[in-house]
C-alpha cells in the first residue's frame, strides 16, 4: 500500500509502468506489478522504482546478458549497495567516460561530400555536371578527413546529454557530464529517434570500450515522454523483465551447448489444429528439428507457496503441444526448492526460483546444474 497523489496514480498506470489500484483511503493505491526499474518525474513529483537485486547485481546481469560472460563484474564501478538506478548509472558513466576522454577525444577518418575551390580527394564528375553545369568551379569531392566526429563520441555525448535531462541524477555527476560534454564540443549529437551507430570494438577504441556499453545502456533505456490528460510522465526505465529474461536465456545458451541442438527463443508456433491460437514460449530447446525441452521465465515475486495458477495452465498447455512429458517455469524470486505439480493425465510442471541476492557466477551454475541433469538423465 502507498499513499500517492491521484496525479502520480494516474501517470504510472497510464505509462504501463505499474498496475495501481484505489483503496478505500483517501490518496491510497495498491501499487503491483511494477515492470520498470528507475525514475520517473510526473506531475512535478518524482518516483523512485526500484529493482529486486542491487544495482550491483542489475549491472552484472546486463554484462552477461550483453556478452555471454561477466563483462561488467559487480565491482567493477564501485556502486554502492543502497544506490538508486539512475546515480549509480550517472556515477558509473562519468568515471568510465572521464578516464576514456583522459588523453582527449579519439579520431578517426570520416567520408565527406563538399564543394571546394581547388580538387580535395575524389572528383565527383557526375555531381560536377549535374549540380555546376560544365562550371569548373566549385568542385564537388569527396574525401577522407581525420576528425573527432565520429561514431564513437557521438555515442558518448548523446548518452551524457541524456543523462544531463534526467531527473535524479546527482550534483557532483551534473558537472563531470558537463564537463564531458565540453570535452566533446564539435561532435555531433545523435538526433532523437535515429538509430545508434553500432561501434566495432578494436585496437583503435579499445580504451573506450567500457564508456560505451554504459552509454549504449543510457541510450537503451526507455525514455518516457507521455501524456494522459493533464498528466505528463517523463524520467529513464529499464524494463526489468527484458532483463532477467535475456540474462537467463543467455545463460541456458551456454549451459545447453555442450549438449547440440539449438535454445531457440520466442519459439513460434500454434496449438490448435487449424493454426489460429498463436503460442510463443520464452525458451525452447530443438534438436533434430524436434522440441525436447520448455522454458518459460517469469520475472515475478510471489509468496510462499502461491505461484500463480495462469502459469501452470500455460505450461501445460506448451508441453501438451510439442509432447513433453515435463515443463519448466523459471521465477526471479519464490520458493528455494522447486516446486512439482503433476497434472492429472498430463505433464509434471516443476517451478524454479532464481535467488537474485546471490551473484551472478552463482546463479549461472544453479541454471546450469537444474537443466544439465536433465539433459543428462534424457
Amino acid at each position: 500500500m502507498h499513499r500517492l497523489p491521484r496525479a502520480v496514480a494516474v501517470g504510472l498506470a497510464s505509462a504501463n509502468i505499474a498496475t495501481v489500484a484505489p483503496t478505500l483511503g483517501a490518496d491510497e493505491f495498491c501499487v503491483s506489478g511494477v515492470r520498470k526499474v528507475g525514475v520517473v518525474r510526473i506531475a512535478g513529483h518524482t518516483v523512485w522504482l526500484k529493482p529486486k537485486t542491487s544495482v550491483r547485481r542489475l549491472f552484472a546481469m546486463l554484462g552477461y546478458a550483453r556478452a555471454g560472460s561477466a563483462i561488467w563484474t559487480e565491482d567493477d564501478f564501485g556502486f554502492e549497495e543502497d544506490e538508486d538506478l539512475v546515480p549509480a548509472l550517472a556515477h558509473a558513466f562519468v568515471r568510465q567516460a572521464s578516464r576514456a576522454l583522459a588523453g582527449g577525444p579519439l579520431r578517426g577518418y570520416v567520408t565527406r561530400e563538399d564543394a571546394l575551390p581547388l580538387v580535395r580527394g575524389r572528383w565527383r564528375i557526375g555531381d560536377q555536371l549535374t549540380r555546376r553545369g560544365g562550371q569548373p568551379l566549385p568542385v564537388e569531392v569527396s574525401f577522407d578527413d581525420y576528425v573527432e566526429d565520429i561514431a564513437e563520441n557521438q555515442v558518448l555525448l548523446t548518452a551524457a546529454t541524456r543523462l544531463l535531462r534526467l531527473p535524479g541524477v546527482p550534483a557532483d555527476a551534473l558537472g563531470a557530464l558537463q564537463r564531458i560534454v565540453r570535452v566533446l564540443d564539435g561532435v555531433s549529437l545523435i538526433p532523437v529517434g535515429a538509430p545508434v551507430p553500432v561501434v566495432r570494438p578494436d585496437r583503435r577504441n579499445q580504451r573506450y570500450s567500457s564508456a560505451l556499453a554504459l552509454a549504449s545502456l543510457v541510450l537503451s533505456g526507455s525514455s518516457i515522454e507521455q501524456r494522459a490528460g493533464s498528466v505528463v510522465a517523463s524520467g529513464f526505465l529499464v524494463d526489468m523483465w527484458s532483463v532477467f529474461e535475456d540474462f537467463v536465456s543467455v545463460a541456458l545458451r551456454e549451459a545447453f551447448k555442450p549438449y547440440g541442438g539449438v535454445l531457440v527463443s520466442q519459439y513460434q508456433s500454434t496449438l490448435d489444429v487449424e493454426g489460429t491460437v498463436k503460442i510463443a514460449p520464452d525458451l525452447v530447446w530443438v534438436v533434430d528439428g524436434e522440441v525436447r525441452a520448455c522454458i518459460d521465465v517469469k520475472y515475478k515475486v510471489e509468496k510462499h507457496g502461491q505461484y500463480p495458477n495462469a502459469d501452470l495452465y500455460q505450461m501445460a498447455a506448451y508441453c501438451r503441444r510439442f509432447g513433453l512429458s515435463r515443463g519448466h517455469l523459471l521465477y526471479a524470486a519464490g520458493e528455494d526448492e522447486p516446486r512439482r505439480v503433476a497434472v492429472i493425465n498430463g505433464p509434471e510442471v516443476r517451478q524454479h526460483a532464481l535467488d537474485l541476492d546471490q551473484s551472478v557466477v552463482h546463479i549461472t551454475r544453479q541454471l546450469s546444474s537444474v537443466f544439465a541433469r536433465r539433459v543428462q538423465a534424457r
